[in-house]
């Protein structure tokens, strides 16, 4: 079997039909799978992948390009860099451009509306194959792509109605199942801490949450506190409504920002997490899970995210012209020590931070 040694030399670059005599496969498989037309982690897409790293086949992409008229760039608009949920989907992205020979152009949109429609107008002017767009706060974006011929996949935060695919998670029934383990361990008294509104998966999350309020037997009390985007902005908006209201049993965050800050600032008043107040977020991140006691969270399944917006935008830029779909996937909710029991006399001694 050829090697890289042996290509070298040969003084000749390894062909897909090197690459396939690797494999053990047809040069159809090989280049079904450098195209993302078949799946990378079945026994053929494995074998295809590892035959490309031994031998570092490359295609010739400028040629292919002529051929086909067809870019190999995919844009990616994202509200910002910071958030650690967006960079472990944009990784995830990037991992699978690199294996079906597309790259990834990457912008922020800075939470701006106005930014997000300058990105995308740019993006679609250097005629990218397609583009994934998270959607900023008070987006435009559906409007922007209903006319575009470029294909577009929003992620995460799906617009409804929108003429284009969209992927995310049930947002809604991750919020309830998280609401409904804080009743049954016995909280009553929760705050909501929440970006704010004129976000499609913040308001779906919220609707999880009031549905389990109204299904809820027992006596509840829940309020909802908006936060801002940042984690000054977090800490101030849950201080505030620490200092004018008796301590809760427990504290659900709707997006990780507001996670850290209510770490902070229930350690700062003397708060004992999952023992006087409990605390859980939307999201996961990598803190969460090695402070003590590790922090409750809703994960979100980045790598099936971005596998589904993949196979979808590539079908899309393959002439797939079945009508747009909505693709909802499910959470997992990792309970961790955070979630403890409420002690009802340890909460009451931190009221309004005392």
């Amino acid at each position: 079997m050829p090697d890289k040694a042996a290509q070298k030399q040969r003084g000749s670059r390894p062909s897909i039909r090197d690459v396939a005599r690797r494999a053990g496969v047809s040069p159809g498989c090989v280049s079904n799978v450098i195209n993302g037309r078949r799946k990378l982690d079945d026994p053929i897409g494995r074998a295809v992948l590892q035959a490309v790293r031994d031998l570092g086949y490359r295609r010739n992409t400028m040629a292919s390009n002529l051929r086909r008229s067809q870019s190999r760039i995919i844009g990616l608009v994202i509200p910002d860099f910071e958030n650690p949920f967006f960079a472990e989907l944009v990784a995830k992205l990037e991992h699978r451009a690199e294996a079906t020979n597309y790259r990834i152009v990457a912008t922020s949109s800075r939470e701006d509306a106005d930014i997000e429609a300058r990105e995308i107008d740019e993006l679609v002017g250097w005629r990218v194959a397609g583009v994934f767009v998270i959607p900023s706060l008070h987006s435009r974006a559906a409007e922007l792509v209903e006319t575009s011929e470029t294909p577009f996949v929003f992620l995460d935060r799906i617009q409804q109605n929108a003429a284009t695919d969209g992927v995310g998670v049930d947002n809604a029934a991750a919020s309830a199942a998280l609401m409904q383990k804080l009743f049954d361990t016995g909280h009553r008294r929760i705050v909501v801490a929440y970006l704010g509104d004129g976000i499609a998966n913040v308001a779906e999350r919220l609707d999880g949450v009031r549905a389990a309020v109204g299904d809820c037997a027992q006596e509840v009390l829940v309020d909802y506190v908006p936060t801002g985007d940042s984690i000054e902005g977090a800490r101030a908006a849950l201080a505030a409504y620490l200092d004018r209201n008796p301590a809760p049993d427990a504290v659900f965050c709707l997006f990780n920002t507001a996670t850290l800050a209510a770490y902070g600032l229930l350690q700062e008043r003397g708060h004992v997490i999952g023992k006087d107040t409990a605390l859980a977020g939307f999201d996961d991140s990598a803190w969460m899970a090695h402070v003590y006691p590790p922090v409750a969270a809703i994960v979100q399944p980045t790598e099936e995210i971005a596998r589904v917006a993949w196979e979808r935008l590539l079908a899309r830029i393959e002439g797939g012209d079945t009508p747009p779909e909505t693709i909802r996937i499910g959470c997992r909710l990792e309970a961790r020590g955070s979630l403890g029991p409420p002690d009802r006399k340890a909460g009451a001694s931190n009221d309004n931070g005392a």
